[in-house]
């Protein structure tokens, strides 16, 4: 019978502690920077003081060098005018100020080469941030690069479960929005072809 109860009470465990780590808030750390191709998110359960996890959504191996496809203007342009994807990003920025950051912050550098079309992406994003709440106005800044395409780099510091940064994650990246941007960045566009239009809804 102690054998017994042994067993039951490790089985126990072993479904507790995953699901515990899992569902129970974690110290994170989410760092965005495409001009050293880094993307990654740093996990530490169970408040802080379980081993840190680290995920990237970017390769380790060529972290250090830009963003290859995010130095093209006319590819990052014609990906970055794709319809709904700011309204998909920003709806997951909202989620994420929801669960009160304590650090939160996100720089969007533009230099598409044509002026015009800079100016399209950046009256699309402060249209979207002229409706946010104050400190999501305060905490995104669009600038003019000093090199051709798009540099995004960002940092948030908060406390959010692996599940609740899985579920963020998971909607973003399977919007259809994110998934036309996939796209588009990963085919070069014809020289001289009409790009698009914005669509902000």
């Amino acid at each position: 019978m102690n054998e017994l109860f042994v067993w039951v009470a490790a089985g126990v465990l072993a479904v507790l502690i995953p699901a515990a780590i899992y569902f129970l808030p974690a110290r994170t750390r989410i760092v965005i920077d495409t001009p050293t191709s880094t993307a990654r998110a740093e996990v530490r359960p169970l408040w802080g003081f379980g081993a840190a996890l680290i995920t990237r959504a970017l390769p380790k191996k060529n972290r250090g060098s830009p963003l290859a496809s995010f130095g093209d203007a006319q590819r990052i342009g014609h990906a970055l005018i794709t319809p709904g994807l700011i309204e998909a990003s920003y709806s997951a920025i909202k989620t994420i100020f929801e669960l009160k950051p304590k650090i939160a912050r996100l720089d969007l550098k533009l230099n598409l080469a044509d002026s015009t079309r800079t100016r399209v992406v950046q009256t699309a994003v402060q249209a979207v941030l002229a409706m946010a709440p104050a400190p999501i106005r305060q905490s995104v800044i669009i600038s003019q690069a000093e090199n051709l395409g798009a540099e995004i780099s960002g940092e948030f510091d908060l406390y959010a479960s692996p599940a609740q940064l899985n579920a963020i994650y998971g909607r973003l990246k399977s919007s259809r929005a994110v998934q036309e941007f996939r796209r588009r960045l990963a085919r070069k566009p014809k020289p001289g072809k009409r790009l698009p239009d914005v669509q902000v809804s």
